[in-house]
């Protein structure tokens, strides 16, 4: 009940905010992370358009991770569902270019693994586990037709982290105003 009251109260205070998209044509990307802090990580995306978000998601995994890349290579291939749907979505709004979409993210591991086709010895666990084997496929054919690309992010920029963690106020409110795009 605290936990409700504390959303509520926030929502009171802030009545004002909303989400605001600019005109014109701006470029689809996404941001993508993982909290492996916990025995379930969670998983936590949001890709943006018109410099605000345009989708957004947050959810426990349903596996546990055996590592920090495994964490976000599972949070990646829920972004990239959402990603390709968005892509539909707003090329049917647009005509837009077809080029591919960045998904950041900020682990270096998961990066590499969603290029590389070749499991090295310490991703060997994931591909013994079956129902990881077709989440790592997934990101990786997305990558191979052109539909999205993985560049890295620093932590500091990633603003998916407003979905996986509790964060301090000032990062708290940094992040908000980029998702909303607020203007002040």
């Amino acid at each position: 009940m605290d936990e409700a009251n504390r959303v509520l109260a926030y929502l009171a205070r802030h009545r004002s905010v909303g989400l605001t998209f600019d005109k014109g044509p701006t470029e689809l990307h996404a941001f993508s992370d993982a909290d492996w802090a916990t025995k379930n990580s969670t998983s936590g995306w949001v890709v943006m358009w018109g410099n605000a978000a345009l989708s957004w998601g947050s959810r426990k995994q349903k596996c546990v991770s055996l590592s920090s890349c495994e964490a976000e290579l599972v949070a990646l291939s829920e972004a990239a569902k959402d990603v390709v749907y968005s892509r539909k979505f707003v090329n049917g709004l647009t005509d837009s270019a077809s080029d591919p979409t960045d998904l950041r993210t900020d682990n270096q591991a998961a990066r590499h693994v969603a290029y590389n086709p070749e499991l090295h010895d310490r991703m060997k666990h994931v591909a013994r586990r079956h129902f990881f084997v077709r989440r790592h496929f997934f990101v990786r054919d997305m990558v191979e037709n052109y539909e999205i690309n993985v560049p890295f992010v620093p932590t500091d920029e990633n603003v998916a982290d407003f979905f996986t963690k509790p964060l301090s106020a000032p990062k708290f409110f940094a992040f908000r105003k980029i998702l909303m795009n607020e203007r002040t």
